[in-house]
């Protein structure tokens, strides 16, 4: 008596066959084509200003607020890889020839690509920063793990003709993940911990001043060109020029280098729009503006950088690699002729 062959579940057909898969991909596509058009990582009272109560409350409850973040988008990501998968062992079963292991190495990676993707598109975070030489700051109001970002000092280099040609920072970062970080960070030289990566992106000048005039006299840090609002209700405005290498002549006041030999600082009071007054004043000196008194404590470099958290990069380039591989095996005969397969 002959036995039957056993078939295959319907539903295991279904699930690793070819039209499913497309049918699903597609459906991602259209899926992910939306999340960019529908804001994504706002509070959801933004999402009930702009859409309306009922749009928005939709919305929210649906998770279209972070679309790759959702439950129900992971899921699908997870059957489309379930569903390579099947497809890669049924192609692993039949594995006899290096064309074969390829359609294998090739379904392999497309799932690998879509995890790394699907991880990336949920969680990864950026945002930039700026720090003050000597000062630290803390991750975790940025939305990164816990950690201490310090910057010990930063470096400027120039071409003859005063053009910055690399600018260093010497970055400290401590208690994140259970490890310290040292490292002289520069474009193209980011500071790398585990997912996070922190970019060089800019600098400037920070200066320190002191506020005499009030019964406590208060600390004002202000950036090159930068303003700080002193009094809200009566809309008085102090803006700050740092110039270096101070000179003047006849017509103006300038600054010969970028180097700071003989630093000063330009300040002008503005209320309501209109300038009151202003002053030129070099570190240690007093400038009397208007109501107000301020004392030049100095001056410093602060850094500008980007810090990037990509949990999913790796997974992507992992499967880039197995595709490359997939479709050097598939198409090996083209490449090597006459080498079997």
């Amino acid at each position: 008596m002959v036995k039957a062959k056993k078939e295959k579940p319907s539903y295991i057909a279904w699930l690793s066959s070819m039209r499913f898969a497309l049918n699903l991909l597609i459906g991602i596509g259209v899926i992910t084509a939306l999340g960019t058009l529908v804001p994504q990582g706002q509070d959801p009272i933004f999402y009930l200003d702009h859409y309306g109560e009922m749009l928005g409350q939709i919305i929210v409850a649906l998770s279209m607020h972070k679309f790759y973040q959702a439950w129900w988008f992971q899921l699908l990501i997870g059957i489309l890889c379930f569903t390579l998968l099947i497809c890669a062992y049924q192609r692993l079963r039949k594995a006899a020839t290096i064309k074969s292991a390829g359609s294998l190495l090739f379904h392999l990676a497309i799932a690998v690509i879509l995890v790394g993707a699907a991880w990336s598109l949920g969680y990864a975070h950026s945002a930039a920063v700026e720090i003050s030489v000597g000062d630290k700051i803390s991750l975790s109001p940025h939305g990164f793990k816990d950690g201490e970002l310090t910057l010990a000092s930063f470096n400027i280099d120039y071409y003859p003709d005063f053009q910055p040609r690399q600018y260093t920072s010497d970055l400290s970062l401590t208690h994140y993940d259970g490890r310290d970080y040292q490292q002289l960070v520069y474009v193209n030289n980011p500071l790398r911990a585990g997912n996070l990566k922190i970019y060089q992106s800019s600098w400037g000048w920070i200066m320190n001043l002191k506020d005499v005039s009030q019964a406590v006299p208060q600390t004002i840090k202000i950036k090159n060109h930068g303003k700080y609002q002193l009094d809200d209700t009566k809309m008085v405005v102090l803006g700050a020029v740092f110039l270096p290498d101070y000179a003047e002549d006849n017509k103006r006041v300038f600054s010969r280098t970028p180097l700071p030999n003989n630093p000063h600082i330009g300040l002008t009071l503005y209320q309501a729009g209109r300038l009151i007054d202003a002053a030129i004043i070099a570190p240690g000196q007093e400038a009397e503006l208007g109501a107000y008194r301020f004392v030049f404590e100095g001056f410093t470099y602060y850094s500008g950088l980007q810090l990037k958290y990509d949990p999913g990069v790796n997974l992507v380039f992992l499967g880039f690699g197995l595709l490359l591989l997939g479709l050097m095996a598939r198409y090996w005969q083209l490449i090597f002729p006459g080498k079997g397969g």
